[in-house]
């Protein structure tokens, strides 16, 4: 039994082949990619919202470690941890420098590290949001034009035979215009949900980020806070 698809990739010159391989190829790489970032994101979005729950009903700042491990498993708890890193930095220096004069200055320069390196963190995870992403961008763009050529090629051929045979019949021209139909539509079938999807993830990805971005101004007022609790409460101390 002749499946026509299969009957006409199987009649294809070589060149619609090498470029109905190439669109295979993209369309392979593209739908990984989709399937991947449809896990990915889905999950950030998800362990960010968990772990907003959590962090919303901490005190002091230190509590974030003691958040169960799956809790904080996604971007803000990443974020909050780096936050937590920069709280002990600043309060061990703030300890071991005991000849500060000007304590504004000095916390001003360790708020601007510690603002500089949770940014940092944020921003690399951001990068990791976007992974593969870019791929998609590549494939809406290039598959088109590799149909197009291929239809070309076809259309091509099918004036070629008209010209070789003498002839215009439907026999003549129809594997030619086969061959332009079929990597047209592979063309098709790799771009659009290429384009689409590089716009749906890009979405998501900027709404995760501005998520993150709202929840770094609440972590550094929060840190700013416990910072200068504990370092009141040194100072009564003694």
């Amino acid at each position: 039994m002749n499946i026509p698809v299969v009957d006409m990739i199987l009649r294809s010159g070589w060149v619609a082949r090498f470029i109905m391989a190439l669109l295979g190829v993209f369309s392979i790489v593209t739908w990984a990619i989709i399937i991947n970032r449809f896990s990915v994101l889905n999950r950030a979005a998800r362990n960010n919202k968990v772990f907003l729950r959590g962090y919303m009903d901490i005190n002091s700042l230190l509590e974030i470690e003691k958040i169960e491990k799956n809790k904080i498993a996604g971007p803000m708890g990443t974020v909050a941890k780096m936050g937590v890193a920069e709280f002990r930095r600043i309060l061990d220096d703030a300890r071991k420098l005991t000849g500060v004069r000007d304590w504004s200055f000095f916390l001003q320069t360790q708020f601007g590290m510690a603002v500089e390196r949770i940014n940092s963190k944020a921003s690399e995870l951001g990068r990791k949001l976007d992974k593969g992403i870019i791929i998609l961008a590549i494939a809406s763009s290039v598959s088109p034009f590799l149909g197009l050529l291929g239809t070309i090629w076809g259309i091509m051929n099918s004036f070629f035979e008209i010209g070789n045979q003498g002839s215009a019949s439907l026999p003549v021209v129809a594997p030619g215009i086969a061959e332009a139909l079929i990597v047209t539509l592979m063309g098709l079938a790799v771009a659009i949900p290429a384009v689409l999807f590089y716009n749906y993830f890009v979405h998501r990805v900027d709404r995760i980020e501005n998520e993150i971005d709202e929840f770094k101004n609440l972590l550094f007022s929060h840190l700013k806070r416990d910072i200068f609790t504990v370092l009141y409460t040194d100072k009564s101390d003694k």
